[in-house]
Order: structure tokens, then C-alpha cells, then sequence
């Protein structure tokens, strides 16, 4: 009888499988449709920052919930394309002013900070000026440069996923858990960005962007929702990803093998999505691979 009700159980659990192993890897192969196509493009035409900021474009307009229909849809993608593409625009321009570039880091910073407190939504809007603003100070400088990155945000974040969502829809999509468990990290959080920035600044003096939001990140884990133990396997994961990522800078690898990189890190992030939230260390290494390829 024992034997009978295992033989149950086993056939039970293949078929929930064989159900759910499709939609999970439709869902990784989406995500890393999303970020690696405009990371590769931008790449292969010699623009990798503007590649990068496409696919940072595409990256959080997908956290930002169901695709939706009609007006509401359009609004909100080219809404969020057009944010991060100023902010970019922005960090082109002011890069070579350190003062005003640290005040902006602190700025938005402090509004990522707050923001955490309202919901997930908030947070991830209020996480795109920071990206926009990082990947922007990390590109070339100029007024051109600035147009160009407004262009990139709008055409791989706006046009591109409103594309795929027609051509490959999808009921599963994903979302990241970005709220905040309490306050006794809020003033780090509020400092990490100028500080990680000023302190790599004079300790390597070379992708100091990158170094900022990697510290962003690390705090942002230590104080995200959950119990201590998804904590950590979240810490270590961002952790693999930041010496990956150190190793890549150090050996001055080339722009194709970071892109290679976030493809890996996306997909395998989404693959291990649980009901369709995916592990902030996949999120936060992939816009930190992003942010590393230009800084």
C-alpha cells in the first residue's frame, strides 16, 4: 500500500514539472531576451554604453509589473524610458563636475531610500534615475553623448519591449522585492552611493560607478525583506557576481564577455524565480554588470 501511494506521489510531482518547467524557463529565456538583445546590439555597433543603457531601460520597465493594455501600457514604458534617458542625459553632462555629480548620487539616492518604505513599484521607479544617472556618468561627456543616451533609453527600453511584448506576450512577469524590512539602515542607504563613489574615487580612481552601486547593493540586501537565511543566500550570490565582475575590470576583459555575463546572470536569476518574484542578486549584479561595462 505504501509503495502504491510513492508510486502516486512521483507521478504527481513529474507532472507538476512538466507543467511548470516550461513556464519557468519561457520566463528566463523572456528576461534574458530583454537584457541581453539591447546589450548585444549596442555592443556590436560599437556603442556598448548605449547598449547598456538600453537594456537597463528594458530591465526595469519589466520589473514594473503586468504588461497591461492600450494607452496605459505605452504610457507607462515610454514614461520610464524617458526617466532613466534624462537621467543618463544628465549623468553624460555632469561627469567631469565631481561636486554637483556626488550631490545628484546623494539626491536620488535619498529618494531610492524612501521610496523603499511605500511598496515595490515605488521602489523600482525611484531605483531608475540611480542606474540612468551611473551608467550616464560612466559614458562619453558631451551634449551628443547626453541626446544619444536619451535616444538608446527610448528605443531599447520603449519601442523594443512594447514590441516583444506583442510578439512574445507572456503571463508570467517578473518583479524584484525591493522594500525595506526596517530603518536602522536608512542613513547608509542615503550615503552609500556618494560615499562608495568618493571613497573609490581616491582609493582606484577607475569605475567608480560601478563601486558605488555595488555598496548601494550590498546594503540594499542586509536590509531587504525576508528571513535571515534567503538573506544571506542573496548576499553571497550578489558576492559571486562583484568578483566576477572585479576579476573582469581587473583584466580589462573585453565589452562582449560583459555581455555574456549579464545574459548568464539574468537567466539564471529568473530561473530561480519563486512565483514570479526574481532573487535581487540576480537583479542587482545584472544592472551592476550594466553599470561596470561603461563606468
Amino acid at each position: 500500500m505504501l509503495s502504491a501511494m510513492e508510486a502516486v506521489e512521483t507521478r504527481s510531482a513529474l507532472a507538476a514539472l512538466r507543467t511548470h518547467f516550461p513556464a519557468r524557463w519561457q520566463l528566463a529565456l523572456r528576461f534574458g531576451v530583454v537584457v541581453g538583445a539591447p546589450f548585444a546590439a549596442g555592443t556590436a555597433a560599437g556603442a556598448h554604453p548605449l547598449g547598456a543603457i538600453a537594456a537597463a531601460s528594458a530591465l526595469l520597465i519589466l520589473l514594473m509589473g503586468p504588461p497591461g493594455y492600450g494607452i496605459a501600457r505605452r504610457a507607462q514604458v515610454i514614461g520610464i524610458a524617458v526617466l532613466i534617458g534624462l537621467a543618463a542625459a544628465i549623468g553624460a553632462l555632469v561627469q567631469n563636475y565631481e561636486v554637483v555629480l556626488v550631490l545628484l548620487l546623494l539626491l536620488v539616492g535619498g529618494f531610492f531610500a524612501v521610496a523603499r518604505k511605500v511598496d515595490r513599484s515605488m521602489a523600482t521607479i525611484a531605483l531608475v534615475p540611480i542606474v540612468g544617472l551611473l551608467i550616464g556618468s560612466g559614458s562619453p561627456d558631451g551634449l551628443r553623448s547626453a541626446i544619444e543616451l536619451l535616444a538608446a533609453a527610448l528605443i531599447g527600453g520603449g519601442l523594443y519591449l512594447l514590441l516583444l511584448d506583442r510578439a512574445w506576450p507572456s503571463p508570467e512577469h517578473p518583479s524584484v522585492a525591493l522594500e525595506g524590512r526596517s530603518r536602522r539602515l536608512l542613513p547608509a542607504l542615503i550615503l552609500a552611493l556618494p560615499v562608495g563613489y568618493l571613497v573609490a574615487s581616491a582609493v582606484v580612481d577607475w569605475h567608480m560607478a560601478a563601486y558605488a552601486f555595488a555598496l548601494l547593493a550590498i546594503l540594499l540586501i542586509l536590509n531587504a525583506r525576508g528571513a535571515h537565511r534567503t538573506t544571506r543566500h542573496e548576499l553571497l550570490g550578489f558576492l559571486v557576481i562583484l568578483a566576477l565582475v572585479v576579476a573582469e575590470l581587473r583584466l580589462e576583459a573585453r565589452v562582449d564577455v560583459m555581455v555574456f555575463t549579464a545574459l548568464v546572470v539574468a537567466i539564471v536569476g529568473a530561473w530561480r524565480a519563486d512565483r514570479g518574484t526574481v532573487p535581487l542578486w540576480s537583479i542587482l549584479g545584472t544592472l551592476l554588470v550594466l553599470i561596470a561595462s561603461v563606468s
